[in-house]
């Protein structure tokens, strides 16, 4: 008698600070029959947790860090893990602007609970390295966007979250205010925004951390009123 092989079931890493949204996604992914999941606010707490050394065949993570850059977390999690599946999740605004190398993409608030299932579902098929999945006909838009911004136009962007004026910006970045003044002008015309104050707000919504926050991970750089931006305009 020929008796079938079960699948095996993948191991499921899901990496985020928000406690809640972390501990809901892992409880319903045992729930659905997933036991082998962790949950931790970063890549060490993989390795610290009980049982075993298997690295995880699929990476959850969620974009909307509270501290963590997620590009940081995306590029160490790859070099860590190379043949992980890596699925971020959040906004198609935050996946084109920090996802870029994930291979796959749960675009928030349209993903469902079966989308979550389906993606750990596939990974039990024989496969070798990173599966890749399809992209969103609204991610891609805003990834092709996002693919157009130079190395120092994301730098600008990145600082105009924390509401630093264009002198300010011009000695963090080593360069002339002119450029910076440049520099923006550029991102209205990519992003398709009139005034500073709606580039800074779109920053703020693809969770952009500006560089002094990620070298205090302990401060949090606050999201400055709409009359301040006006100011600095």
């Amino acid at each position: 008698m020929l008796v079938l092989e079960r699948p095996r079931r993948p191991c499921i890493f899901v990496l985020s600070d928000r406690a809640i949204f972390r501990d809901c996604l892992l409880c319903f992914l045992q729930r659905q029959g997933f036991r082998d999941v962790v949950g931790s606010v970063s890549i060490v707490g993989f390795a610290r947790r009980p049982g075993g050394c298997r690295a995880p065949d699929l990476v959850l993570l969620d974009l909307r860090q509270e501290k963590a850059d997620p590009r940081d977390l995306l590029r160490l999690a790859r070099k860590r893990w190379p043949q992980a599946t890596l699925v971020a999740m959040g906004t198609p605004l935050e996946v084109a602007a920090h996802a870029g190398a994930a291979d796959g993409y749960l675009a928030l608030p349209r993903a469902r609970a079966r989308d979550v299932v389906a993606i750990a579902a596939a990974l039990e098929r024989p496969h070798r390295g990173p599966l890749r999945f399809p992209v969103s006909p609204a991610v891609e838009r805003e990834r092709a966007r996002w693919r157009t911004l130079t190395t120092r136009e994301r730098d600008v962007l990145d600082l105009l979250v924390s509401g630093a004026d264009n002198l300010k910006m011009a000695a963090m970045l080593g360069v002339s205010e002119r450029a910076v003044k440049a520099h923006i002008t550029r991102l209205f015309e990519k992003f398709e925004v009139e005034n500073r104050t709606e580039l800074a707000l779109l920053a703020c919504h693809a969770g952009l951390h500006c560089p002094i926050s990620r070298a205090r991970p302990t401060e949090r750089v606050p999201f400055r009123a709409i009359e301040e931006l006006d100011a600095a305009s």
